[in-house]
């Protein structure tokens, strides 16, 4: 069973924005499994390949939204970037050795990623879908 299942409930009904977020689960789901078989696993290469796929990934809804005017843009910008740079945070305190990701910190992430499709991603894409964009 997979930590975060991505189902047609958490389908915002624009493909690349759908793609991108299963794509994001699937190195999460990787990272999970791989430390709940070894506490001591270093995810750092995983944490990396995230950090560049969310960074896409909200480059991409941003593009999206500022092209079509969305008028949510700039809170749900601001939400992307506080999320992002937590997680710079966290990659630069693993790469210095400093620190490990948790389970704990994984279900932080699966909350904030839930949070954040619910309240935001969902109004976004009921939007694109109302000008056109699947």
């Amino acid at each position: 069973m997979a930590f975060i299942d991505f189902t047609d409930s958490e389908k915002v009904n624009v493909q690349k924005i759908d793609n991108q977020h299963q794509s994001m689960l699937k190195i999460i789901n990787r990272i999970h499994a791989r430390i709940t078989q070894s506490k001591s696993y270093d995810c750092l290469k995983e944490f990396s390949d995230l950090l560049r796929e969310v960074e896409n990934h909200f480059e991409t809804e941003e593009r999206y939204m500022k092209e079509n005017r969305f008028p949510g843009y700039y809170s749900h910008k601001l939400e992307h970037d506080r999320f992002f740079n937590q997680m710079v945070n966290i990659f630069e305190k693993m790469n210095s050795g400093s620190f490990s990701i948790t389970e704990d910190q994984l279900n932080s992430f699966k909350r904030w990623f839930y949070n954040h499709l619910e309240l935001s991603d969902k109004k976004c894409g009921a939007f694109l879908n109302s000008i056109g964009i699947t």
